[in-house]
């Protein structure tokens, strides 16, 4: 540049840099914000990509597309591996569900052994508790036909016993 003061142009490549610098630093939050799933910008679960990241970071699409590269790429790699670390997410979830449902598996043939051994202890208690019925039926009945000899002996005493007018 022609005419433009060694100082300026010193200026120009600072502010240029740094505007770099704070671009980029925008960007990487943005993609942080995308992947932690707490965007400000754009709708909350929106996909990551090169626009997402852009609108998130209020900078142009262009600008990233131009300038800032390393973004592309780690965009990229997040989307590439994104489904790998939900597939293993998956499959840890999975065991542990497996894992639980063994659990409780365990617990209700427990809780069934336990039923039936109750249900073996109801049956023999109801048994016992028909036959004590029985007996306390058999018991009324005697005491009923002792009570009805006792009172057939003690009218016959007292109509003997009665003075005689």
């Amino acid at each position: 540049m022609k005419g433009v003061e060694d100082p300026s142009l010193q200026a120009l490549a600072a502010h240029s840099r740094r505007s770099l610098h704070d671009t980029r630093h925008k960007l990487e939050l943005a993609v942080r914000r995308l992947v932690h799933g707490n965007p400000r910008v754009v709708k909350k679960g929106a996909k990551l990509s090169a626009s997402t990241v852009a609108a998130e970071a209020g900078v142009d699409r262009a600008t990233l597309y131009r300038f800032h590269e390393p973004i592309l790429t780690e965009i990229r790699r997040i989307n590439d591996s994104a489904p790998k670390a939900m597939f293993k997410e998956r499959r840890a979830q999975l065991a542990g569900t497996q894992a639980k449902l063994r659990d409780y598996r365990k617990l209700i043939e427990e809780a069934q052994g336990e039923v039936g051994m109750l249900a073996r202890i109801n049956y023999r208690l109801k048994a016992r508790i028909d036959e004590l019925e029985m007996l306390l039926k058999v018991r009324d009945e005697r005491v009923t036909a002792l009570q009805l000899q006792i009172n057939a002996q003690v009218r016959p005493t007292r109509l003997r016993s009665a003075p005689d007018h």
